[in-house]
């Protein structure tokens, strides 16, 4: 089952990515999707990581 969670998970931070390059107007190839997939799966991460109390402190985007 978590398998399954774990696909759905990737392929709405794939959608979201695609919204992403759409909403930047920045041409949809393989090259920038695959960048921005990244960098939303190291936001996600992150942000779990934050709140699950896996850091000493906060992180601090800003």
């Amino acid at each position: 089952m978590r398998l399954q969670s774990d696909i759905d998970a990737l392929a709405a931070i794939e959608e979201d990515a695609r919204a992403m390059l759409k909403w930047l107007g920045l041409p949809d190839n393989t090259q920038k999707l695959a960048m921005v997939v990244f960098l939303r799966q190291v936001i996600d991460l992150a942000t779990y990581t934050e709140s699950a109390g896996l850091l000493p402190e906060p992180l601090d985007f800003s």
